[in-house]
């Protein structure tokens, strides 16, 4: 049986790997226009009810930042300090009762970000899968969800299964972090009658231009999958 590390010691920015965290963190330079309407130059005043003002703040902060290392903790702060009111972001929030979960692009930045809003189903989850060497920021939006995370299998084709590091549950408006130098991740929604949501940043958007590898729990075997989809872009279903 695997060992599971106390909830303790599962901190967003556990302070071992913060600094390494930093020092390879990428904010990449924007080769495409932004879209109207969202400032590059300026923060925009932004209170704890303001969605419109998170996702502006979050591209500002991501578009004009020349050094790297407050970048993080930036991207952390501005996602903590919305609270979430399902009255800002319901249009993106499509349901597909037939999936697992459905994936809703809120917004992007070609080459540098992505936001998701995630909507689980009562009871499902997703595959343990890791992050194509971007980082992500969850933060729970409704209800709750458990994330269980794996070791990386040391050798490639390794078989046998999974190693389970930790498990968290995260309750409304809390933010973790996750990226492949942390392992694997899948997260789940307990709840059996209710909807969860979550909204996604990853950054830079690897998974969306190449795709991410999914893992067997049982095996540990691996596949690649396509992230270019969405179940709706922009609160408009197919797009």
């Amino acid at each position: 049986m695997s060992s599971i590390k106390a909830a303790a010691s599962y901190e967003p920015f556990p302070d071992c790997i913060l600094c390494s965290l930093l020092l390879d963190f990428h904010s990449p330079t924007i080769t495409t226009p932004l879209p109207r309407g969202f400032p590059t130059t300026r923060p925009r005043e932004q209170n704890e009810n303001d969605f419109d003002g998170l996702i502006a703040n979050l591209t500002q902060t991501l578009t004009t930042t020349r050094s790297r290392t407050p970048t993080l903790p930036a991207l952390h702060q501005l996602m903590k300090s919305y609270t979430s009111d399902p009255a800002h972001w319901s249009r993106f929030a499509h349901v597909d009762p037939s999936k697992q979960y459905t994936r809703n692009l809120v917004y992007s930045v070609p080459g540098v970000f992505n936001l998701l809003l995630l909507v689980w189903n009562p009871g499902k989850e997703s595959p343990v899968h890791d992050h194509a060497d971007a980082h992500c920021l969850m933060k729970i939006m409704k209800g709750s969800l458990v994330e269980s995370r794996f070791a990386i299998p040391s050798r490639p084709g390794e078989q046998g299964p999974l190693v389970q590091t930790a498990r968290k549950e995260f309750g409304l408006n809390q933010v973790t972090y996750m990226a492949d130098i942390l392992g694997l991740h899948a997260i789940s929604n307990p709840h059996p009658t209710e909807y969860a949501m979550s909204l996604h940043l990853y950054t830079p958007p690897n998974a969306a231009l190449r795709g991410c590898n999914v893992y067997d729990m049982r095996n540990g075997a691996v596949r690649h999958v396509r992230q270019d989809t969405y179940d709706s872009v922009g609160g408009r279903v197919g797009g």
